[in-house]
């Protein structure tokens, strides 16, 4: 199977696409484990060995407690974890797969039976080329406050996704030697070493510190046309 995948972890909360992924996955060919959301990925994962890892983590971006983007942060800033490889899906429309992700090898859209999503799955894992290791420097933590996530959810979920995706590669982009600067991510002159992300008229403060290696979304500026929407 397409680069050595064989093993796939599903993180899904829906019992109904859990089972019905997990039945069509194992008729394609793939093992399948499978837990119900982010928190329960991240003990199924620290309680075996790096030997027992899946090729592939296929992750639900809404998810109770620990969602699908915390979880990928939480992944990518630890080193037993780093490696694993993850597969997003989610039923809203306009994912944004033109931001690179360390790790991420695609971006899916749930359709309407979830055997159709396996099936797509496959195809897509065909294309992709074989992964060579690679070493990345480690992302900063990013951190949200309650008040960000409240004023993240109340966004459509395909800008909501678009904001996250972004947030994370500025987390990725601060661990890095590259210039902060482009159409959505800049730094800010002050006296707080500051980072601001825009994306569709979206505003996201970051707050940048070094020593603790982290990102917090001190502030998020939603545009008028898109509140309540």
């Amino acid at each position: 199977m397409a680069m050595g995948i064989h093993h796939l972890l599903l993180v899904e909360d829906d019992m109904t696409w859990r089972d019905g992924v997990g039945r069509a996955a194992r008729e394609a060919g793939f093992q399948v484990s499978h837990v119900s959301d982010g928190m329960e990925a991240l003990t199924w994962l620290s309680q075996r060995p790096r030997a027992q890892h899946p090729d592939l983590i296929l992750m639900d971006l809404l998810l109770p407690r620990v969602d699908g983007w915390e979880l990928y942060g939480r992944l990518r800033t630890d080193a037993r974890l780093r490696h694993l490889s993850v597969m997003m899906m989610s039923s809203a429309r306009g994912l944004p797969p033109e931001v690179p992700l360390g790790g991420v090898v695609g971006f899916l859209h749930k359709p309407a039976r979830p055997e159709a999503l396996v099936t797509e799955l496959t195809e897509r894992l065909r294309e992709l080329p074989r992964r060579t290791e690679e070493a990345p420097r480690v992302p900063y933590a990013l951190r949200l406050s309650d008040a960000s996530l409240y004023s993240l959810h109340s966004l459509p979920d395909a800008v909501r996704h678009s904001v996250r995706v972004h947030l994370l590669r500025a987390a990725e982009l601060a661990a890095s030697e590259l210039p902060l600067a482009s159409s959505w991510l800049m730094a800010l002159h002050s006296e707080q070493p500051s980072l601001l992300v825009t994306v569709e008229g979206v505003r996201v403060v970051l707050e940048v510190d070094d020593a603790a290696c982290a990102l917090t979304a001190s502030i998020v500026i939603v545009p008028s046309h898109l509140r309540g929407s």
